[in-house]
C-alpha cells in the first residue's frame, strides 16, 4: 500500500470518529434537555466530556494531520481550488471553536451538574447556569459545518457561490438547532 493510500485510509478514519463523536455528543445533549432527573443530566453532562475528548477531538486532529499531508502528497496549492479552501477554512474554525467555546461549555456543565446533583435537584436556573445561548449555539454550528466539510471533499465544488451557499445552508439550521431543540426536548 502506498503513502496516499494510507493517507486517505487515516483521513476518512478521522472523519468517522469526528462526525461519530459529534453526533454521540449531540444525543448526550439532547439527553441532558429531555431530563427532570439531576443524576441523567450529571451523566450526560459526563458522557459529552467522554465523547467529545475520546472520539471528535482525537477524529479532528487526524482529519487535520492526514489533510494536510494529502495536500502536500498531492502538490495540491492550498488555495487553488474553493472546495480546498472551504474545508480548511472551516476545518480550522471548527477546530477552534471546539477548542474554546465547545469545551468551556461542556465543562461548565459538567461543574453545575455536579453542584445539582449535590443538592439533590435540577432547577431551571442550573439548566440556565450550564447552558449559555453562545454555547447551545456553538454546539448546534458543530453537525451543520462538519457536513459542508464532507460535502467539499466529497462534491469538490468549483464555484465560491456553491461553497457560500452551503455555509448559509449550515448557518441557517444551526439557528434552527439552536432555537428549536431545546424547546421541542423539553415537551
Amino acid at each position: 500500500m502506498d503513502s496516499y493510500m494510507l493517507l486517505r485510509l487515516a483521513h476518512i478514519l478521522g472523519f468517522i470518529l469526528l462526525g461519530g463523536g459529534l453526533l454521540a455528543v449531540f444525543i448526550s445533549e439532547l439527553r441532558a434537555y429531555r431530563t427532570t432527573d439531576v443524576v441523567v443530566f450529571a451523566e450526560a453532562a459526563w458522557y459529552t466530556a467522554v465523547f467529545y475528548d475520546a472520539l471528535a477531538l482525537p477524529g479532528a486532529l487526524l482529519v487535520g494531520l492526514s489533510g494536510l499531508l494529502l495536500v502536500i502528497e498531492l502538490g495540491m496549492g492550498f488555495f487553488e481550488a474553493p472546495w480546498l479552501v472551504g474545508m480548511w477554512a472551516l476545518f480550522l474554525f471548527e477546530f477552534v471553536e471546539g477548542n474554546t467555546v465547545t469545551r468551556v461549555q461542556f465543562r461548565r456543565t459538567i461543574r453545575e451538574s455536579r453542584v445539582a446533583r449535590e443538592r439533590g435537584a435540577l432547577t431551571e436556573t442550573v439548566r440556565a447556569e450550564a447552558r449559555t445561548l453562545l454555547g447551545r449555539a456553538a454546539h448546534f454550528l458543530d453537525i451543520p459545518l462538519f457536513l459542508v466539510i464532507v460535502y467539499c471533499g466529497a462534491m469538490r465544488p468549483e464555484s465560491w457561490s456553491v461553497v457560500i451557499v452551503a455555509v448559509g445552508v449550515a448557518l441557517a439550521a444551526a439557528l434552527l438547532l439552536t432555537l428549536a431543540v431545546p424547546r421541542l426536548a423539553r415537551r
